[in-house]
């Protein structure tokens, strides 16, 4: 690593010259994140230059004050990406990756202000009216099916054959989609999280497309579905106020909700504390909970762009740079310091769930298709055991979550559906 001093001054533009800056999907990959949150630390303090891709960089804040700072503040710290300095300048295109995910859009996702929060109203109406018994039921069948395949084969990969069906296949219930509709927005999700590059912009417009035929078809002919029930707000939302709506829970929701499966199924197989077998007495919901304190499913929150000119973590940051807030390293920081005024106590988990105006609106549907999800699994994977050491499971990561890449087991027993 070249020896760098550090002002607490220095430009993004000038920082990008050197060429051992640290790539911010090794948050996600690494088979140790938290060295590199340290070795970020040791070397740049709680505010890091990073490389959201070859040539693009941005702040990364690795603090749990400073992350708290930059996801509360809309009026400084934006989700509207006009303001990004490097899309005015050319460095930001529409064959980058993150250009294609990130590039201004009107929607629940991108903007700030009024216009956030009609859409944020919308969503909150809708996720409140949900049924969480109902909901229950939903995703258990749901499990069931997948299950029944899996037990058939007598092995599977629980992150291929269960953990990214289920999330999806509940939420497009909820939602009104069919089979297929379901099936393409996993492909599409997949693509826009990975973010390579124009890709992720195609498979986003892509996406929208879908959602555009499918907030037609219930304004046509309304139904009992998420869909239909943000269509019939009061505040008569346009097509596109609940395309939007649609789309940033079903893209987002969906990829964390598989991460948090994945990992809560990972720690089941690897981890003493979590193996019935052994004696742990953890339930599904004490092991969700353990995932968002240890490998939370948004490892990094989407970037904020800087309005003005102002100082985070000691740090000079200016007008048009982006900060990554770090979930997942200021979860680790809260470890060791518990001074903070916003640290909620015994619990250095929340920020998964984001803070501030652009916070997760499905955080109580979340949890119940998480809960329900990791239960029925376990439930009916008797002597299950993974066909690989865990040292060798790899993650997969994108510039926001990481999960296993693959949880390949086997089954002793079966146990028969209910």
């Amino acid at each position: 690593m070249t020896a760098t001093t550090t002002t607490q001054s220095e430009r993004l533009e000038d920082l990008v010259a050197h060429d051992d800056l640290t790539p911010l999907m090794e948050t996600t990959t690494s088979a140790d994140p938290a060295q590199v949150y340290e070795r970020l630390r040791a070397r740049w303090g709680n505010v890091a230059p990073v490389l959201l891709e070859p040539g693009v960089p941005a702040w990364l804040a690795l603090g749990h004050r400073e992350v708290v700072t930059v996801l509360r503040n809309e009026g400084l710290y934006s989700r509207d990406s006009r303001g990004w300095n490097l899309f005015a300048d050319g460095t930001v295109g529409p064959g980058s990756g993150v250009g294609g995910v990130l590039a201004p859009r009107d929607g629940i996702y991108y903007v700030d202000g009024v216009r956030h929060r009609h859409l944020r109203r919308l969503l909150d109406d809708a996720f409140e009216s949900v049924d969480e018994h109902r909901l229950a039921a939903v995703v258990e069948r749901w499990c069931g099916l997948a299950l029944d395949r899996v037990l058939a084969e007598g092995e599977a990969d629980l992150v291929a054959d269960y953990a990214r069906a289920v999330p999806l296949l509940v939420m497009s219930t909820m939602f009104g989609l069919d089979a297929d509709q379901a099936r393409a927005m996993l492909s599409h999700s997949r693509r826009v999280f990975e973010a390579k590059g124009a890709a992720g912009g195609e498979s986003l417009d892509a996406q929208r497309a879908l959602i555009a035929d499918l907030v037609a078809s219930c304004r046509a002919a309304p139904s009992d579905d998420l869909t239909s029930a943000l269509l019939r707000h009061p505040s008569e939302p346009t097509d596109l106020d609940v395309q939007s709506a649609v789309s940033a829970t079903l893209i987002l929701g969906s990829q964390y909700e598989v991460a948090w499966i994945t990992q809560a199924l990972r720690l089941r197989l690897t981890d003493p504390r979590f193996d019935g077998r052994s004696g742990g007495l953890l339930s599904a919901p004490d092991t969700l909970a353990a995932v968002l304190g240890s490998t939370p499913p948004a490892t990094n929150a989407a970037p904020r762009f800087v309005v003005a000119d102002t100082t985070l973590g000691g740090r000079k940051i200016w007008a048009g740079d982006a900060v990554v807030p770090g979930i997942l390293g200021a979860s680790a920081e809260s470890r060791a310091a518990g001074d903070d005024i916003w640290l909620e106590p015994a619990n250095l988990s929340y920020l998964t769930w984001g803070a501030g105006p652009h916070a997760c609106p499905a955080r109580r549907p979340a949890t119940v298709i998480a809960q329900v999800a990791v239960a029925e699994a376990l439930r009916r994977l008797g002597g299950v055991t993974l066909t690989v050491s865990p040292e060798a499971l790899s993650a997969t990561g994108t510039l926001w979550s990481s999960a296993p890449r693959a949880l390949p087991v086997r089954f002793e027993q079966h146990r028969p559906a209910r």
